[in-house]
């Protein structure tokens, strides 16, 4: 029974009570008291009274009905509260980058985002226990030592994302920490993964970055320092090898020149610095003017030069930064070519995603397949004898690679050992009207410079 009926309850008792003692005293004190007028009296003192027993009650209910609206409505609130406040948290989970796993002390899941799903690829398939995330033997230390100890754990782990391929693996940083739904135990473990993969990988490259330029720089600088001791030690006086060390030292010192350029305009492409000025350029042009360069080593190594492009194919592109691009590659299909071996290029519309592109296609000795995705890192050599016996930086690919996301497009190669090299400039086209163009139509013609 609550307050407010039993309020009502002694209420009733307290006026019956009234009531009683009223007909006491009315028959001691009134004993001739005609009948009729005492049942009037009385009937007038029964209504007074439960006219206000009738008011108590009702306005008790009132407050009862009153309280119950209130407590409703604050339920309601509640309800949009924990609604939103669910919709908040179920935002929250979808929106962080970060793995997030919840387990409770028997490694039941609790809680699974879609990040962690994706880390660990499992799809959307049920999560019933940890084991079902991974089993990686690390995660499930982390999960017991965070239970047992009570504080937070950190813990570097490997998740390979395909049992068949051993290179197909993530790095990834879990940060455990006990879940305390109330200040006298721990009732599981929040566990966050963070991909690491990235941050690693250029890490790597940054060190191998820093090993390479310190390996290209100290070769020469060591012929730079053994000739010119040679010549402080009395080489001067030599007169026929003296020019020779001094043109070992002006070469060796072109070759370091040649690097911190290329190394500074690795870096400005890199850092978005560099400003393009796009124009309409007549490609067949540009490679002609390009070969007549290039003629002479061309000569030297034996390699024909073969432009195939058709006189009235235009390309949108900066012209200094396509030449650069366009130089290192035919530079490069020379250098790694046989002698009697050509250089082609040809360039065509590719109808499927609108873009153009520009193909530089060599008859040399070809690169292996496991070379391949690695041919435009900075440095990477595939035959690091061979290269250095021809010379080059080691970073022409890469500026290449780099130039052409400036221009919104990308690099590629195909190759085979022994069949030939073939690199591709995929641009993006630019639709022109019929009287912009300077050229009419004219049929494929190859420009063909022989050595």
């Amino acid at each position: 029974m609550t307050i407010r009926q039993k309020k009502i309850v002694f209420a009733t008792i307290v006026m019956v009570a009234f009531f009683a003692l009223y007909e006491t005293v009315k028959t001691l004190l009134f004993p001739r008291m005609n009948a009729v007028t005492s049942h009037v009296v009385s009937t007038i003192i029964v209504g007074v009274i439960s006219s206000v027993i009738a008011y108590y009650v009702f306005r008790q209910q009132s407050h009862l009905l009153n309280e119950r609206e209130q407590g409703s409505q604050r339920l309601r609130e509640a309800l949009v509260k924990s609604e939103r406040d669910e919709n908040l948290l179920r935002s929250i989970l979808t929106s962080v980058a970060e793995g997030l796993v919840i387990t409770g002390r028997n490694s039941e899941v609790l809680l699974i985002n879609d990040a962690a799903r994706s880390l660990f690829s499992l799809e959307t398939r049920p999560i019933i226990r940890l084991t079902d995330v991974s089993r990686e033997p690390q995660v499930h230390r982390t999960f017991s030592k965070v239970l047992a100890d009570g504080e937070r754990v950190e813990a570097r782990i490997e998740v390979r994302a395909s049992r068949t391929n051993a290179q197909d693996k993530r790095i990834l940083k879990l940060h455990a920490a006990p879940l305390r739904l109330n200040e006298d135990q721990i009732d599981g473990v929040v566990c966050a993964f963070i991909d690491m993969t990235k941050l690693e990988r250029l890490e790597r490259v940054r060190q191998e970055f820093l090993s390479n330029v310190s390996h290209e720089l100290r070769t020469p600088l060591a012929a730079i320092t053994a000739y010119t001791e040679t010549l402080i030690d009395g080489g001067l006086d030599d007169a026929e090898n003296s020019l020779r060390f001094l043109n070992t030292i002006h070469r060796n010192t072109e070759r370091m020149r040649a690097l911190v350029n290329d190394i500074s305009e690795l870096s400005a492409i890199e850092s978005g610095s560099v400003t393009l000025t796009p124009e309409r350029l007549p490609l067949r042009q540009l490679v002609s003017d390009i070969f007549v360069g290039l003629a002479p080593r061309a000569a030297q190594q034996g390699v024909w030069l073969d432009n195939q492009i058709l006189e009235d194919f235009y390309v949108t592109a900066d012209r200094r930064r396509l030449e650069q691009i366009l130089v290192n590659l035919v530079d490069n299909a020379i250098k790694f070519n046989f002698s009697g071996g050509s250089v082609t290029i040809k360039a065509e519309d590719a109808e499927a995603d609108g873009a153009q592109i520009i193909r530089v296609r060599d008859t040399g000795a070809g690169i292996g397949a496991e070379h391949l995705p690695r041919v435009f890192e900075r440095f990477y050599r595939v035959d690091r004898a061979r290269s250095r016996e021809v010379g080059g930086t080691g970073l022409g690919l890469a500026i290449v690679k780099h130039l052409a996301r400036a221009h919104g497009g990308e690099a590629y190669v195909t190759s085979e050992t022994g069949q030939g090299s073939e690199f591709s400039i995929k641009l993006p086209r630019v639709h022109v009207t019929e009287d912009e163009t300077s050229c009419s139509p004219n049929t494929a013609q190859a420009f063909t410079i022989q050595i």
